[in-house]
């Protein structure tokens, strides 16, 4: 290959040095960027890697409609809180004398035998129950409240008065309206406390139900906060909301918080994300800019590029051995056997004075009559013989190439 196709190919014409410090201070841009996203990403990590819960009511979670204040408030102020999502460490604690049982949620996820056990222990240690909007749940417990029915015309103010005569309802004064009333069933009738019902348009007969119910009758004391948002992080502040929640769990010393939690075997199997460790994400992210570096790296240009004044002239020789080249590494023996036929036919053709319109059969005659040779032989040397490896490659060029030479 010529000295200029070498320098455009390699792009060294011209090329100036680069300096030690620029290169160091060219990767240091690399460098400096690369450690700032990997301390991002670890702070991050850090940021988010004591993942709280985020359920509703949850104990532990900080979200608007989690209930981490109310249960820090309570702890602030002397009472004695335990929280857990196993039942049977609820139905322990509940058994201690001086405690209340606090379920926020999932009363439907309870079966017949562990509401049994925390009947039990709340019976043993003669202790408060209260649950958070139980719905329909509210059966699984007692029978003698119940869920009052839907008025689908009903629009209720959005703060409800307490219109009871219950010490800690008057304290509170009005909180917010919830969504459900609850109401005793005939046989308790004159034996449950009810307070804060609806009021508004379209509002009747609520005298009977309350948002707040107070049994102290039945087989163990039992509350009803028919509202979450009066525990809820996000609303406990408005209104008497949070005077009418504290006075309610703080009246014993001890406060258990039970949440419920699904079946293990209920529940979906796991993904395969789920058997990843919590650095897997933050090593996934860290494999992102060292990639982008590596291909920044592996892609930059070396030197200034070189120009070559056009047109190219390459010799001739280089071209037949880029060719002979390209012919051997691909083993086209039939390919390069047909270029050096061809070649010597032409030559051969102006010894002998033949014009372009002759065929090869007339040229082979005139070359028999010219060497004197076979016409089987030349039919061979420039038709019909087929090399089957190098050997017989080669012995046809040398044939050719004396059948050339014999052509006065």
């Amino acid at each position: 290959m010529s000295a200029g196709i070498d320098v455009a190919t390699r792009g060294t014409r011209r090329a100036t040095t680069t300096p030690l410090r620029a290169r160091l201070r060219s990767a240091g841009v690399w460098i400096v960027a690369a450690v700032v996203v990997l301390v991002a990403v670890i702070l991050t990590m850090l940021m988010t890697g004591n993942r709280e819960a985020s359920d509703p009511l949850h104990y532990d979670s900080t979200a608007r409609d989690g209930m981490k204040a109310l249960v820090e408030t309570l702890t602030d102020h002397d009472t004695e809180v335990t929280t857990t999502e196993d039942v049977a460490a609820a139905r322990a604690a509940a058994a201690r004398p001086g405690t209340t049982l606090l379920i926020p949620t999932g009363t439907d996820l309870l079966s017949e035998s562990e509401v049994a056990g925390l009947t039990s222990a709340l019976r043993t240690g003669g202790n408060r129950l209260v649950l958070v909007d139980p719905g329909p749940g509210i059966a699984a417990f007692t029978t003698r409240i119940e869920l009052a029915p839907d008025a689908p015309l009903a629009q209720p103010d959005p703060v409800s008065q307490p219109d009871c005569t219950l010490p800690a309802a008057r304290a509170a004064g009005d909180v917010s309206t919830g969504q459900s009333l609850y109401t005793p069933t005939e046989a308790a009738a004159n034996q449950v406390l009810r307070c804060y019902p609806f009021s508004g348009p379209g509002v009747t007969d609520s005298a009977e139900a309350g948002q707040l119910v107070v049994d102290d009758g039945g087989r163990f004391p039992l509350t009803v906060l028919g509202s979450p948002e009066w525990v809820s992080n996000g609303t406990i502040t408005e209104n008497g909301n949070a005077a009418l929640a504290l006075s309610t769990l703080s009246a014993e010393e001890r406060l258990v918080v039970f949440y419920p939690r699904p079946d293990p075997g209920d529940a979906a199997p796991p993904s395969t994300l789920d058997y990843l460790p919590d650095w897997f994400v933050a090593g996934a992210l860290w494999l992102l800019p060292c990639l982008l570096v590596g291909l920044l790296v592996i892609g930059r240009r070396f030197g200034p590029l070189a120009l070559e004044r056009l047109p190219v002239i390459v010799p001739a020789i280089e071209t037949v051995r880029g060719r002979a080249a390209l012919a051997q590494r691909s083993h086209d023996r039939s390919g390069a056997l047909h270029a050096l036929r061809t070649a010597a036919l032409l030559s051969i053709a102006r010894r002998l004075a033949l014009g372009p319109e002759v065929g090869e059969a007339e040229i082979l005659s005139r070359i028999a009559a010219a060497t004197g040779r076979d016409p089987a032989q030349l039919a061979h040397a420039f038709t019909t013989g087929q090399p089957a490896d190098d050997r017989e490659l080669t012995e046809l060029s040398e044939l050719i190439s004396t059948i050339e030479s014999e052509i006065p």
